[in-house]
């Protein structure tokens, strides 16, 4: 709110300036217009003066400019609203008006000056990202479907390679030197850990397609899950699984998601152990002042070089030959298209003595 002594800001002032400006009265319409306005518009004073200049307003802009102007008018309040207007060149630009009340020393209300900037290259800027946006979200999403119609159509014909060799390998056993029995064996070596592979990349694919609502839930009850489906190979392997969080402890997440994401980072590190070194795996979680929780889960494994800790993340990224550790590769590259559905991050560092630190943050 402006209050002038003399009734109304210095129009020679206000005719210098390099923005646009307006003023009205009050009966709500325009009656001064400053050089700056009139060039931009290309119009004379005369068009403008009154409603005139609504005639270069954009036509789905003016319902709504006029419910603003004429609501903060009854009110006499500050308004500020963006708008498409008729350049000298033919063309629209948009521009920010501030609508400011005009008040005299004795609080008499005496209209508006509105103070006006070319937002035109910002609106621009604007509508070019949200068209990228909008491609890279379609993109992705054809990218889902694709993924998850070639890896579903691709098990159908490798059941029929794997199926067949194994009944070939069987009616003609005794057939078969040495030689042609290895190759039988990397026929179906190869069928089994393609399969795998397509496996995990349909469960890629699902984590955004098929994942359940986020919504409060315990921790805990994840955890168990993940430990369920786990409890032959901890057996196996004698692995040592301490928790030292409260399993109480809620985050806003997809409970089978982030039960996945247990099962993936606990598997891992009990499979990536040195044979003669018993597994051991801490997981831990620490409270968050910004309203989030970070999970770490400690290992004492063969470890990941720093230079490594990112690639680990990547789809079919391996640091081993699959001779050395079983595995496709996929399973980190779900561990973070987890997180990130849930708008955390994951992280991994080197563990003091050795192994690995993964860390993950997720949503209270």
């Amino acid at each position: 709110m402006i209050v002038a002594s003399s009734g109304w800001p210095d129009l020679e002032l206000l005719e210098a300036a390099p923005i646009l400006v307006w003023r009205s009265g009050l009966d709500g319409l325009c009656n001064w217009f400053n050089a700056s306005w009139l060039a931009y518009t290309g119009r004379t004073m005369a068009q403008e003066l009154g409603n005139g200049w609504t005639e270069g307003l954009h036509a789905e802009d003016f319902d709504r400019c006029l419910e603003a102007y004429l609501d903060a008018f009854g009110r006499h309040e500050p308004f500020q609203m963006e708008y498409r207007i008729m350049r000298a060149c033919g063309q629209y630009g948009w521009i920010v008006d501030y609508g400011i009340p005009i008040i005299d020393r004795d609080g008499n209300f005496l209209g508006y000056v509105g103070y006006c900037f070319d937002i035109t290259a910002r609106h621009e800027a604007e509508e070019k990202r949200d068209h990228l946006c909008h491609d890279l979200e379609q993109s992705n999403a054809d990218l889902e479907q694709f993924a998850y119609a070639a890896s579903h159509d691709l098990r159908e014909p490798l059941r029929k390679v794997a199926g067949f060799a194994a009944l070939l390998g069987k009616s003609c056993a005794s057939k078969l030197n040495d030689e042609e029995r290895e190759f039988l064996h990397f026929v179906l070596d190869g069928a089994k850990r393609m399969d795998e592979m397509i496996c995990d990349l349909l469960a890629f694919s699902r984590v955004e397609r098929c994942g359940a609502p986020l919504e409060p839930m315990a921790l805990g009850e994840a955890l168990d899950y993940a430990l369920f489906n786990l409890s032959q190979t901890i057996e196996e392997k004698k692995a040592a699984i301490e928790i030292g969080f409260d399993r109480t402890l809620a985050v806003k997440g997809d409970p089978h998601q982030i039960a996945r994401l247990f099962q993936n980072l606990i598997g891992n590190a009990i499979k990536y152990c040195a044979k003669d070194v018993t597994p051991r795996i801490h997981l831990d979680a620490l409270l968050v002042p910004e309203g989030s929780v970070t999970l770490t889960v400690t290992d004492n494994g063969i470890g990941i070089p720093p230079d490594s800790a990112e690639h680990v993340f990547q789809l079919f990224r391996r640091l081993h030959t699959h001779d050395e550790y079983e595995g496709t590769g996929v399973g980190l590259s779900i561990c973070r298209r987890i997180v990130e559905r849930h708008g955390g991050t994951i992280w991994v560092t080197p563990a003091e003595g050795g192994g690995s630190v993964f860390h993950v943050t997720l949503p209270r």
